[in-house]
């Protein structure tokens, strides 16, 4: 992976999280993360042209991650975004598929599904 490129996670299980950067960390990402939308959206702003990826809770405090992800898409339509959630709604996972994700993961899920996963999706940037 390329040191200035990023995947960004946000996940407001501070345990989660710390084992999705964990595993990526030792799998060659570089790795942001934020637990707000808030948070996010100035990580994103801060690092916009070294993201390669982001791994988005649709359930944050602050916003809904749907409308974080359709956030993302209007500034980088192209960028590959893997949702995480507890939920298994048909019409969140339809509304999700609609922005063009490019991973639905159901909470709990194997982290290193996660990881391959998001090899496939960085190396074919």
């Amino acid at each position: 992976m390329l040191e200035d490129k990023y995947i960004l996670v946000i996940e407001d299980d501070f345990d989660l999280q710390w084992l999705i950067k964990k595993i990526l960390l030792l799998n060659g990402f570089q790795v942001l993360t934020a637990v707000t939308a808030e948070q996010a959206i100035e990580e994103f702003s801060r690092h916009l042209f070294d993201i390669q990826a982001i791994i988005l809770d649709l359930s944050l405090p602050d916003q809904s991650g749907l409308s974080l992800c359709e956030e993302f898409r209007k500034v980088t339509p192209d960028i590959p975004i893997i949702v995480t959630t507890g939920s298994e709604e048909r019409e969140v996972r339809k509304q999700a598929e609609g922005l063009g994700v490019a991973g639905y993961l159901i909470k709990p899920f194997d982290i290193i599904n996660l990881v391959r996963l998001l090899s496939k999706i960085v190396i074919k940037q």
